[in-house]
């Protein structure tokens, strides 16, 4: 499915690529390159921008809004604003995005308040592996966090990619989009299985739709988007363009999303596309260079699909033991036992209640967690999170080294 439409002048395809945002400064003329080559001028009218101390670049600012079904009309796009398709997504989407909003999204901010900001020491860094593209828990659990660094298999994807639509299939991307959310938006998680599938179509080609149907959505501004790789000392090393990152062979790629939050704060998204596992790691030493660069984070795990237990796994648990000021965790992170064997001693607050695994995950049932619900008690969560999404089955745990 696609994005395809019919855009006059110089402006008849998608391809972006930021050519640089070493400095958020404003500067005269905001440009962006289109398809690597053709570089078009900020249209919007002086007043909008006059708004942002941290200036947007329009192009993917109004690019996030389209994805995000947030705008009603655009002054860089109207030939996708002004169709059917867009306006049908609009209000379809937008209904659900804000039934979600005012039911769930509402008790995690809550406890964002109430819990998180009174028990987290601030740090400018979370640590979200095995997150797919969940912006969406990382922003409202961790909303003050300057650094965000996502982890997931699923492919970075391309902009460039939008330009294959043809105008009679843009509802197909909609829909496609639409299909995506369902399991974050209902369980809270995203299925692996589900993004695999949803996320290797043409036109959906991987995660940086829905980080940005995220980011705008929780009202962010997009100043750059830029891919990368990281090389054998954990730096990241910029590709020209999506396409020539789509056409590496690197097994670290990555994207960079600089943004400004609502309170005007400049802020970094970067997300990894790679595999955590020791045997992967081994043969690719730069990810673990790149993700130590920060000294402290704070982790987060949800819907880990209980990789941290297994013994292949061990460099990134370490990893995130021995560097955490806080780990912010369900049962499907890390076990209880590798806590109470690390070098650092650990208190535990724990909310919500800790129940039997899903069937998929029986065998990994933790008496120890058990036992340790039992005897120091949980406070009530409240909302339902992770596998066991059902109020009564969620259970959360913070994790403080002493």
């Amino acid at each position: 499915m696609s994005f395809c439409f019919k855009l006059t002048t110089c402006f008849f395809v998608f391809s972006i690529l930021i050519t640089s945002c070493s400095s958020p400064a404003p500067k005269a003329e905001k440009t962006a390159v289109i398809n690597d080559s053709l570089r078009i001028k900020d249209s919007l009218p002086p007043e909008k921008t006059v708004k942002q101390t941290i200036p947007v670049n329009d192009s993917l600012d109004e690019l996030a809004g389209i994805i995000a079904a947030t705008l009603s009309e655009s002054n860089l796009y109207p030939q996708i604003t002004s169709g059917p398709a867009y306006q049908n997504y609009r209000k379809e989407f937008s209904c659900r995005w804000n039934h979600f909003d005012s039911t769930r999204v509402t008790t995690l901010v809550q406890f964002q308040d109430s819990v998180l900001s009174k028990s987290l020491d601030s740090n400018n860094t979370l640590f979200y592996p095995f997150s797919g593209p969940d912006y969406l828990y990382a922003g409202r659990f961790f909303p003050k966090v300057q650094h965000y660094v996502l982890v997931g298999l699923e492919p970075v994807g391309s902009l460039d990619a939008l330009s294959k639509v043809k105008p009679d299939s843009l509802g197909g991307y909609f829909n496609a989009l639409h299909t995506s959310l369902n399991a974050i938006l209902k369980f809270s998680f995203f299925r692996t299985n589900s993004m695999e599938e949803d996320l290797k179509k043409e036109d959906l080609d991987g995660v940086i739709h829905l980080l940005f149907l995220f980011l705008k959505r929780e009202g962010n501004g997009i100043i750059s988007c830029r891919p990368f790789q990281i090389d054998s000392l954990g730096q990241k090393n910029y590709y020209s363009s999506f396409s020539a990152q789509k056409k590496s062979a690197s097994k670290s790629k990555g994207l960079e999303i600089q943004f400004v939050s609502v309170d005007q704060q400049l802020k970094v998204l970067d997300y990894l596309s790679v595999n955590l596992s020791d045997p992967a790691l081994k043969k690719n030493r730069g990810v673990m260079a790149f993700i130590g660069r920060d000294s402290t984070c704070i982790t987060y795990l949800k819907g880990a699909s209980y990789l941290l237990h297994k013994a292949y796994f061990s460099r990134i648990r370490q990893s995130i033991l021995t560097r955490s000021s806080a780990v912010v965790q369900d049962d499907s992170g890390i076990a209880l036992h590798y806590f109470l064997s690390s070098n650092r001693k650990w208190k535990f607050q724990l909310y919500g209640q800790y129940t039997e695994p899903i069937s998929m995950f029986r065998k990994l049932y933790q008496p120890s967690l058990d036992s340790l619900y039992q005897k120091q008690g949980a406070v009530p969560l409240g909302f339902g999170i992770g596998y066991n999404f059902k109020d009564n089955n969620s259970n959360l745990m913070i994790a403080i080294p002493n």
